[in-house]
This record gives C-alpha cells, sequence and structure tokens, in this order.
C-alpha cells in the first residue's frame, strides 16, 4: 500500500512536470512569434527605393537584402534572410540557409494568397528547431514584381531554457523517485519487521520453545495488539501443555508404581497357583477346572504386568540398548520353534524363507527385544489365521534387513489401520483373541523397532490378511581372523533361499 501510495505521488509529480514544460514551451514560442511578427511587419511595410529603376531582380534583391539586414530601428533578431522573385530569382544573406529549406506551405501563403506567414522547421545548420516567417514585399518603382522575403530567426534561447528546463524536471523526479523508494523500504521493512519476528517466534514455539514470546509487544496500535494477543496465546497454550505433561507423568507414575506393587503379591498368588495346579488332580472336577482357569489368568495377568512395566520404562525413559550383531534368520528361526505348538493346535503352517542373495541378515540390537517383536508378530498372525499358512521373509536389501510376516486371516478394515501401534486399542476384526493379549503388543513392538532406529509398517486387505513389513539397519559381518595367514576372499556360491516349515 505505501509502495502504491509513493508510485501514484511520483506519477502525479512527473505529469505537473511534463504540463509545465508544455505550458513554459508554449509561452515561450508564442512569445518569439509575436515579437518576430511584429518586427517583419516593421521591416516589410510598404517604402519607396530611389534609383531601382532599370536595375533586374538580383539588383533589387541586394538593395533589399542590405536594407532589411541593417534595418533603421536596430539590429534585427533574424539569423539569415532569403528573397525570392516571381521568376525564381534567388538571394540569400547566409549560404547555410536557402529557399529549399522554405516549407512548401509557408511558400505558397507567401507567394499566392500574399499574407504574412510563420512556421517551425528544424535548423539546417544543427541541432534543435527555427522560427521562418514569411512575407510579401511590394516595390512600386521596379517592374520585378512583388519579392517573397523569409526571415530565419534562431530558438536558441528557448531551447535552452527548456532543455534547463527538462534537466531540472529529470533532477527532481529522479530525487523524489529515490527519496520515495528509501521512504517506502523504511516503511516496509518497519511493516515487515513485526511480522518476521512473530514467524521468528512462531517457528521457535514449533520447534518446542514453548519461553518464547515476542518481544516489544507495548505499543498500542495493530501489532502491538497482535502481538500481545500472540503472546496470550503461547502463555495458555504453554499453560495446557504443561498439564497434560503433569498429567500424563503422573499417570506414568502411578502405572509404574501400580505394576511394581503388584508384583509382590502376585508372586504369590503364583506360588499359591502353582501348588493348587500342581495338586489338582487329587480335587473334584469343579476346583479341577477352576484350578486350570486360574493358571491361565493368572499367566495373562503377569503378561499384562509385565507390559505396563515396559511401557513405563519406554516412557521414564530409562531403556538402555546393549546392542551386539545379531542374525535374525537364526532368531526367526526360534521364534517359530517356539511358537510351533500354538501354530499346530489351530492348524496353521508357519513357513521361514531366508533370502542371502545380497548377503547375511545381520542388525546390531538387543535380541531380547527383537525376539519380542518378532514373537508378537508371528503369534498375532497365527492367532488371525484359522487352517492356513504364515509366510515369514527375511533378507538384506540395500543397507537394510527386512522381515515380513504374513497372514491369511481376516485382514484389518481400513479405518483401524491407523491405530492398531497405539495403545490398548482394539477391533474386534482383527483383535479377536484365543490365546489372550493385553492390547500392548504392538505398541511394545513400534517402541523398540524405533529404539534400534527401524520402522514397521503394516498392509492389510479384510478377507485377504494382514502383512506386517518391519525394516532395520544392516550390518556387515565381522572378518574372522586367521592366526599368522591372510587369505584372498573367495567369491561365494550363489544363495539359495532356505525354508524352514514349523506348524
Amino acid at each position: 500500500m505505501v509502495l502504491f501510495t509513493s508510485a501514484i505521488v511520483v506519477g502525479a509529480l512527473l505529469l505537473l512536470g511534463a504540463a509545465l514544460h508544455a505550458l513554459l514551451a508554449k509561452s515561450l514560442y508564442t512569445q518569439q512569434s509575436a515579437d518576430a511578427v511584429l518586427q517583419v511587419k516593421q521591416l516589410t511595410r510598404p517604402n519607396e527605393l530611389v534609383e531601382i529603376t532599370g536595375l533586374d531582380t538580383r539588383q533589387v534583391q541586394l538593395e533589399l537584402q542590405d536594407r532589411l539586414t541593417s534595418g533603421q530601428s536596430g539590429q534585427p533578431s533574424f539569423e539569415a534572410l532569403v528573397l525570392r522573385g516571381v521568376d525564381g530569382t534567388e538571394t540569400a544573406s547566409d549560404e547555410n540557409y536557402l529557399f529549399r529549406h522554405v516549407p512548401a506551405k509557408l511558400a505558397e501563403a507567401v507567394t499566392a494568397r500574399n499574407e504574412l506567414a510563420y512556421v517551425y522547421i528544424r535548423s539546417p545548420v544543427g541541432p534543435g528547431r527555427m522560427l521562418v516567417v514569411g512575407a510579401p514585399l511590394r516595390i512600386d518603382q521596379s517592374d520585378v514584381g512583388v519579392q517573397a522575403a523569409y526571415f530565419f530567426y534562431p530558438l536558441n534561447f528557448q531551447e535552452e531554457t527548456l532543455a534547463k528546463l527538462r534537466n531540472f524536471l529529470l533532477i527532481v523526479g529522479a530525487g523524489l523517485l529515490a527519496a520515495v523508494v528509501i521512504l517506502a523500504a523504511i516503511s516496509i521493512g518497519r511493516v515487515l519487521k513485526p511480522i518476521q519476528r512473530a514467524r521468528d517466534v512462531a517457528e521457535e514455539i514449533a520447534a518446542g520453545n514453548l519461553a518464547a514470546r515476542i518481544p516489544q509487544a507495548t505499543s498500542q496500535d495493530d501489532f502491538g495488539k497482535l502481538a500481545e494477543s500472540f503472546n496470550r496465546m503461547t502463555d495458555n497454550l504453554a499453560q495446557k501443555i504443561g498439564e497434560l505433561e503433569h498429567v500424563g507423568s503422573l499417570q506414568a507414575r502411578f502405572v509404574s508404581d501400580v505394576s511394581h506393587e503388584l508384583r509382590t503379591p502376585l508372586a504369590t498368588v503364583r506360588m499359591a497357583a502353582d501348588y493348587i495346579h500342581a495338586a489338582r488332580a487329587g480335587l473334584p472336577p469343579d476346583a479341577q477346572r477352576a484350578a486350570v482357569l486360574l493358571e491361565r489368568e493368572l499367566e495373562r495377568f503377569e503378561n499384562l504386568l509385565e507390559d505396563l512395566l515396559e511401557i513405563s520404562r519406554f516412557d521414564a525413559g530409562v531403556i538402555n540398548l546393549e546392542p551386539v550383531e545379531v542374525d535374525l534368520s537364526g532368531l526367526l528361526d526360534e521364534v517359530v520353534d517356539a511358537l510351533d505348538p500354538i501354530a499346530h493346535g489351530r492348524k496353521v503352517d508357519v513357513a521361514l524363507e531366508v533370502d542371502r542373495s545380497q548377503g547375511q541378515p545381520l542388525v546390531a540390537a538387543d535380541p531380547r527385544r527383537l525376539d519380542r517383536v518378532f514373537s508378537n508378530l508371528v503369534k498375532n498372525a497365527i492367532e488371525h489365521t484359522v487352517e492356513g499358512s504364515v509366510r515369514i521373509w527375511v533378507g538384506r536389501r540395500a543397507r537394510d534387513v527386512v522381515v515380513t510376516v504374513a497372514d491369511e486371516g481376516e485382514g484389518i478394515p481400513a479405518e483401524d489401520l491407523p491405530h492398531i501401534f497405539e495403545r490398548f486399542y482394539r477391533a474386534d476384526v482383527h483383535r479377536a483373541r484365543t490365546l489372550g493379549g493385553t492390547g500392548l503388543g504392538l505398541a511394545i513392538a513400534l517402541e523398540n523397532v524405533n529404539l534400534h532406529r527401524g520402522s514397521i509398517d503394516v498392509q492389510s486387505e479384510v478377507g485377504q490378511g494382514s502383512t506386517f513389513t518391519v525394516t532395520l539397519p544392516a550390518i556387515d559381518p565381522k572378518p574372522e581372523p586367521v592366526d599368522g595367514q591372510v587369505t584372498e576372499a573367495q567369491p561365494e556360491p550363489a544363495a539359495v533361499p532356505e525354508v524352514a516349515v514349523g506348524g
């Protein structure tokens, strides 16, 4: 807006200067033409020339030229005089100015209509313009007839005056334009500076610095009020976030404290339950069923308690990784063996395929945590598959090791996919459980994979099954030292995928 207004002001000043230039030019040229016409009228008024009888046109023109150029009323202001007779004889006071320089319209007005006229032409001898005034001269004492006189008046003064005015207007216009640009830049800078400051503060807040505020929010203009509102909004936001963090901290502490406090009585209950379960053969049938149910539910409670403790460790940030070199093919083979009874009971075939074509599937990881991740994924795949198959694939891809676990279960609805890694999230379609669960398995799996700088995602279609993909950074195998010998590395034969089948 400031720049637009400044442009309008500069444009108006330039138009004013152009109008002033036009008015001054008109005034100067009008005054010059009026003076020249008056002088020509005085010089060409009817007079009697003596001793011209018997003279030809050339001689008469020379007499007229001498009289008109010498003048009896002071030095004339014209620069040159051209005389032309009816017979075409031409005489010029200056060889640089000839009859051919006279416009045809002016010559016609003087010779044909016998009237005084004037016109502006370009100077024949230099830059600029000249005023040419033409008038007929009647000579009664001679037979040469009427002579046409053309007076060439220079316009040097007018041209110089207008040139000075143009230069002045250009200098003033350039100065005004520079001043307007500078003032506009200063004004725009003053306008944009608070906005830039607000942007910087907003970026700091977005980066997590809730203590950032817009400084100098004391002015009473719109920016001052905006800064005050922004700071007040940030204060409220920081307060609400602080309250939420406090509540979250209390919740996490409560879960951790309760979980730890339950371990001691749970151990006592476990001892009693194990004793009852071991002695159930001597109990009545109802008591035997109660002993089995107690054993199963107690195991489920222990799993829930362990998951809660694991989540509380993640929330508290006390997880310490002790990575070692882990071959995922061996770890997955152990997972398949451990879950074989469950798969056999549900008539599910579990197949493990290892692809070593691009190298060994080695990672630097905590094997206990990865075992928990893949046990959870494979167990879920088995639980959601009835008389089908679960396919596990592991192999190296570039600088990563990729593991996929695909089942032929009921699949996960699209609206549930974004939430399946949330804590305690359940969807009846894909959370139907036969062996119990806590609702924390996938959340813990995600935390463990993130802890190893990996990623986990899922693709699923209802009725077609689900495929979970875990990607972890790969490592190269450590070379095995040979005592006192250095042997050349032999090319490995093409790897053949290994398939282990369980269930």
